[in-house]
């Protein structure tokens, strides 16, 4: 067995850099359940959105949580955002 360390290869591709932020995630959506429950799954129903500036309160990203772009999402892949800190009045 050999344990010597492993030369790096010459290859001529770069590294792959890592992300600088994460990514949004996304949670299966049983389609019976969609359409039986009246679910709360975006910013316009949250007690953190202001309608006047159209903005999240705490300063989260709002566009993948807006009620157009998460039901799109829904639509192509069964699949919503829902925000981790969603208040409902």
């Amino acid at each position: 067995m050999d344990l010597s360390p492993r030369k790096k290869s010459n290859s001529s591709t770069p590294p792959t850099p890592k992300r600088l932020r994460p990514s949004i995630r996304l949670d299966t959506v049983n389609p019976n359940d969609f359409l039986k429950y009246d679910f709360i799954y975006c910013c316009e129903q949250c007690s953190h959105f202001s309608p006047s500036t159209e903005k999240c309160t705490l300063g989260y990203p709002q566009e993948p949580h807006r009620r157009e772009t998460n039901l799109k999402t829904y639509h192509l892949n069964g699949k919503m955002a829902f925000c981790r800190f969603l208040e409902i009045d």
